[in-house]
Order: structure tokens, then sequence, then C-alpha cells
């Protein structure tokens, strides 16, 4: 049986996500609710900490990209913070979005930067989830 657990934080104007364990599609649900949970309690800025993530497949991917774009659209921020195992640098490194998404080193990094100003561009909105 897979496991992914998800525990939810304020650190300033942020909401801390770390992910432990394989987000994948066994835990992909369970995972989406934690996560609205947290975004709805600590706000829009989010942090995806991701260094005890053993496993993300495309589910789990899909669900990372789809709150990182809603943040995005709701006038929040998102940021990935490692550092990432092997396996999930892999997967971020095959759908290129390594080079796309915001990535830092570690978790102290990312909450040391100001969050990104969201895209402003027309036609830029919230996407649910």
């Amino acid at each position: 049986m897979t496991v992914c657990t998800v525990t939810c934080r304020a650190e300033g104007p942020r909401t801390v996500i770390a992910l432990a364990g394989d987000l994948s599609l066994a835990t992909v649900q369970q995972a989406e609710r934690a996560i609205r949970e947290g975004r709805r309690e600590h706000g829009e800025h989010l942090v995806f900490d991701l260094e005890r993530l053993a496993f993300l497949d495309s589910s789990g991917l899909s669900l990372l990209l789809r709150f990182y774009l809603a943040a995005e659209g709701r006038g929040g921020s998102a940021a990935l913070a490692g550092p990432v195992s092997e396996r999930v640098a892999r997967v971020l490194q095959v759908t290129n979005l390594d080079q796309r998404l915001t990535i830092h080193p570690s978790l102290a990094a990312a909450l040391d930067t100001a969050p990104a100003e969201p895209d402003r561009r027309p036609g830029a909105r919230a996407t649910e989830p």
C-alpha cells in the first residue's frame, strides 16, 4: 500500500505544503483534499516541500501543476522546494517542468525568496482546484 502524507502550515505569508511518500494515482485524491484544506486555511502563496517525496507519477504531477497554476491565477504564487529525490527530479526533467516551474534547492531558500508576482496578462485566470 502506498502512502502520501500531506502536512500544511503557515510560514509568514506562505503556505508550506510538505509531501512525503508516494504521490501517485493511489494517493492523489487524499492529497488533493489535504492541500485544498491547507490552502483554504493558510492562503494562496504556496510552497510545496518535496524533500521527503519519494515517488511522483503523472497523476501526482498533474495535481501539483493544477495547484501551482490555480494559486497564480488567484493572485497568489507557487514554488517547489527540494532537495528532490532522483526519481522526482527525473519526472520533472522528462516533462521539462524543471525549466518552467520555480524550484528552490531547499525550503529555506524558497521561504527567503519573495513570492512571485501573479500573471496579470489578459486571459490569465484562476483554475480550480
